[in-house]
This record gives C-alpha cells, structure tokens and sequence, in this order.
C-alpha cells in the first residue's frame, strides 16, 4: 500500500483547492454535510479502484455522492448495532439497580462493577467491528449492492483472509482522523483538514480494492467497481 501517493495525491490535481474548500464548506450543513463527507471519500475510493488518473472527487455528481454517503452511514450503523444494544442494556441494568435497591450508594457500586467488567468486552467489540465496517464498505462499492455489503459471512470471510491488511488500514483510518482533527485547533480550519483527510483515506481504501478484485488471499475475486452513473 503506498502511503505516501496517499498523502499527495491530492495536490496532483490542479482544481484540488476547489474540491477541498467545496467539501469543508458543505460540512457546515449539519447532517447533509456529514453524509457528503463520507460521499467524498467512498467516490475517491471508487476512482481509485477504477485507475483515475485524477482521483479526487469533482462536484459536478452532488448527487451520487449523497447516495454513497447515505450507503456508507447505514453500513456502519447496522454493524454498529451490537454496541448500541450493549449500551441500552446497561442502561437497563442501571435502572434495574436503582430501582431494586434503596441504597442509592450500593446501586452505584453494583452498576460501577458491571461496567468495569464488561468494558473490556466492548473495546474488543468496538475494535473487532471496525475492520468489519471497512469491509463492508469496501464490498458496497466493489458491488454496488447494498444487500451485497450485509452478507455477513462473506464479508467476515474477507477480513479472515487478509486479517493483518485490514487491521493496518483500520490503524490509516486513526491516522487519518487524527489529521483530519488537527484543523480544530484553528477554529474553522476542519474546513480543510477534514476534507483532506477523508480522501487520503479514500485513496487507501482505493487501493485495498484493487488488491481486492484479484483473488489472491481471498476465496472469491470481485469485479471491478461500477462505473457512476451519469
């Protein structure tokens, strides 16, 4: 995987400025913006895969860029879940805890040491689904399907075959999100370091599809993705 083209190559492209500022501008909006976030990242990773010359993502397609960054947000919901119903049944148990107990002190120490117990367990969980997310994702795009990206066995299937791969883009996705925080530190300047670090992601993801429609490692190859419609 080649880091470094995907740290650069964005500034290989000459109208770079105008897609960052256009994407950084958008995230004003709440919702829409965020939803065209993830947009823009999964079409440079779709042109990527596709062998763009020119990767970075034009917004002449506002569109389909809404559409993907609508697939992209279910995917991760729907994986996501399994944390969310944890977090409701410990929410359940806290209100179990006080409810069944006069000693507001001895509540709070019971639901202290349910969380203490079960946290571990959620940071694995939360660790163990984040390359799952990736995979799925990557799977919606090399297919176009959402339903493609829900089949849950072939997409366990994909990070068993090539573990390490995915855990090392999961640790680019931290990367990532790190430089795309740093803009905080100058009020608006997430308004360019977002944008940015979400197609250098982009651009990794690209390249893990690519190595994805070779069936090397994996027990079935995947076409190449779809081109957008028009």
């Amino acid at each position: 995987m080649d880091i470094g083209k995907a740290f650069s190559f964005v500034f290989d492209d000459e109208q770079w400025a105008s897609s960052i500022l256009i994407c950084g501008l958008l995230l004003l909006v709440p919702i829409l913006g965020a939803l065209l976030l993830i947009g823009y990242m999964m079409e440079t990773a779709r042109s990527v895969a596709m062998g763009s010359p020119r990767p970075l993502p034009k917004w002449n397609n506002f569109g389909e860029k809404l559409s993907l960054g609508f697939a992209g947000f279910v995917i991760s919901l729907v994986y996501a879940l399994p944390l969310a119903l944890i977090g409701v049944a410990f929410a359940c148990i806290g209100a179990l805890l006080g409810g069944s107990s006069g000693d507001s002190d001895t509540a709070g120490a019971l639901f202290g040491s349910v969380i203490l117990c079960l946290v571990p367990l959620l940071m694995l969980l939360a660790l163990l689904i984040q390359p799952v997310i990736l995979a799925a994702t990557a799977r919606y795009l090399q297919t176009g399907s959402l339903s493609s990206a829900f089949q849950v066995g072939e997409v366990i299937g994909m990070v068993r075959g090539d573990l390490s791969g995915w855990l090392v883009l999961f640790l680019l996705y931290l990367l990532c999100s790190v430089v795309g925080s740093l803009g905080s530190v100058i009020i608006i300047g997430f308004i360019f370091t977002l944008p940015y670090s979400q197609a250098v992601f982009g651009h990794l993801l690209g390249q893990k599809l690519m190595q994805l429609s070779r069936p090397a490692g994996f027990g079935a190859g995947y076409p190449p993705p779809p081109a957008p419609m028009m």
